[in-house]
């Protein structure tokens, strides 16, 4: 324990150490605030000075003989460690999944929720498959990805200059930073990792942090990363790693942005599988997709190694999807971004009756299908063609789950589609056109005589359609409730051993291709011969042993 408490405690000391070197100290440093029309020297005194600090010292720094009157356009200095300092929060303003907070000074943990603030001194941790956005005082945006930890070390506002010191610890996971372009010499924003510092004055840039090294992206700006009293100022479109123990990499080229394929219409089906091209040198992929209102935490964040992703059912409306490559030293690249709009709902139910590419006998069919919680009706179509241009039958506020046509349809090959009308009366999108052919019941053939053959009983019976199959049935009772004999076969003749004298039935049904059963044969009643019994026994010919009635 005081092993790792002594890392830590060097950790830190190191941090300080490069904070100071990349920096300028406030009492060095002076903001500069421009004179506007009726402002005088004692209002400026009391809206931005320390109450310590007279303000006739800020008439001297500046040399104002005049303090009742400063000429509009006049620059007035003010010393970084004369201001008002005041602390300052970040807020929860987006959520998904879970995440939870240790507040400053407690020990337990509390659920983070949006709308919370969080001061310095406190950390927050998100748990897998979850991120949470965080708006800083200056307007400034983070988003915390999953399993990651972020502490709070340092967040101070200027009183009302507008400038403030942000200073973070990213301990473990990602961050995507997008930093309000800052002005003031006190104004920071700084995201130190267990190996490097990132201090940026106005950029969008990214930070990750794992057992072996960190990484940092810039998506705009520069960013200046330091490690080990190094420093290399990372540019747009660059990209650095920090290994263990050792000082900052020299920046390299992110990837740039594969292509991606935007959907050119409103996506009205989910899930959507969107895809994008290859990149040479990218090991995997990030899949990213956001509301497109605001500051929003992603719907996917996800990584593949293959060149699509689905895109995941969410309410209608405008979204942003982003996909990066990741190189083999795990730098993420350039966004190729789309914006989509979903009109996918309410959804269209599941189809029960008839399936895509199926047969159907009944000349007037029945059409059913799932209930869709979301809809109050649904809006049904029958057509002779895939565009629907020839509708022949159309219902459009059915409240069950089925229908029927309104009549005997001719055999032929016909498409129906189904669409979902929620309570407000809004019609979702129709489903795929599914097409069904409308056929006539399988014909049961006509039975031969049965004959003897080799000490069996041979059963034939004229071939169906090709791929046909034929059930077979043979029992004493014609209700056939336990028949002795119970067969399916591929041909339309097969042989039994020759069953005992007496009366027995037998019946005959055709099963088509796609599984359906026709209706049985007319029920046949057979006799056996005692006297053709006997015959058999002292090794009689062929004769015949049951006489159909």
């Amino acid at each position: 324990m005081d092993l790792k408490r002594g890392k830590l405690l060097l950790q830190r000391l190191c941090a300080v150490l490069l904070l100071a070197a990349i920096a300028p100290t406030a009492w060095t440093s002076d903001w500069v605030y421009r004179i506007r029309l009726h402002d005088n020297i004692w209002d400026l005194s009391n809206r931005y000075l320390k109450p310590e600090i007279p303000w006739q010292k800020l008439q001297d720094y500046n040399q104002v003989s005049d303090p009742l009157h400063l000429p509009p356009g006049m620059t007035l200095r003010v010393p970084i460690a004369w201001l008002r300092v005041q602390p300052a929060s970040a807020t929860v303003v987006a959520l998904s999944g879970s995440a939870h907070v240790r507040l400053a000074g407690q020990e337990q943990t509390a659920v983070a929720t949006v709308g919370m603030p969080l001061t310095a001194g406190s950390s927050l941790t998100t748990d897998e498959n979850s991120s949470v956005m965080l708006q800083f005082a200056d307007g400034s945006h983070l988003l915390l990805q999953e399993s990651g930890q972020l502490d709070f070390d340092e967040m101070s506002a200027y009183g009302q200059t507008g400038m403030v010191d942000t200073r973070l610890r990213l301990q473990h996971g990602r961050v995507s930073t997008e930093v309000t372009p800052m002005t003031g010499s006190g104004a920071h924003f700084i995201v130190t990792n267990p190996r490097s510092i990132s201090s940026v004055r106005g950029t969008h840039f990214r930070v990750a942090t794992n057992l072996d090294q960190s990484q940092t992206e810039v998506l705009t700006g520069r960013v200046d990363v330091a490690s080990h009293r190094a420093h290399v100022l990372v540019g747009y479109g660059m990209g650095i790693t920090v290994a263990e123990g050792s000082p900052p990499s020299h920046a390299q080229s992110q990837l740039q942005a594969p292509v991606l394929h935007c959907p050119s219409q409103p996506i009205s089906q989910l899930p959507y599988p969107i895809e994008w091209d290859a990149l040479s040198e990218a090991k995997s992929y990030r899949v990213q997709m956001t509301s497109g209102q605001g500051y929003q935490t992603p719907l996917i964040d996800r990584i593949t190694d293959a060149l699509h992703a689905d895109l995941p059912d969410a309410p209608d409306g405008d979204y942003v999807v982003q996909v990066r490559g990741i190189d083999h030293s795990l730098l993420e690249g350039l966004d190729a971004v789309c914006t989509i709009r979903t009109s996918a709902h309410p959804q269209p139910p599941l189809v029960i009756f008839p399936l895509p590419d199926s047969k159907v006998r009944e000349r007037r069919p029945r059409f059913s299908w799932t209930e869709n919680q979301q809809a109050s009706s649904y809006f049904w179509e029958l057509a002779s063609d895939v565009r629907f241009s020839q509708i022949l039958a159309s219902e459009e506020a059915l409240t069950g789950k089925s229908v029927q046509a309104p009549q005997a349809f001719p055999f032929g090959h016909y498409y129906w589609r189904i669409a979902s009308r929620d309570h407000s009366g809004k019609l979702g999108p129709f489903s795929n056109p599914m097409s069904f052919d409308l056929v006539p019941e399988p014909s049961t053939p006509q039975m031969d005589k049965p004959t003897l053959v080799k000490g069996k009983v041979r059963i034939g019976w004229q071939r169906g359609g090709l791929g046909y199959r034929y059930h077979v049935q043979l029992d004493r009772n014609p209700r056939f409730e336990h028949p002795q004999l119970d067969q399916e076969l591929d041909q339309n003749v097969f042989d039994i051993p020759k069953p005992g004298g007496g009366t027995w039935y037998m019946r005959l049904q055709v099963i088509d291709t796609d599984g359906y059963a026709g209706p049985w044969s007319d029920t046949q009643k057979v006799r056996v011969s005692c006297m053709a019994c006997r015959v058999t026994a002292i090794g009689g010919g062929v004769v015949l042993l049951w006489v159909l009635l």
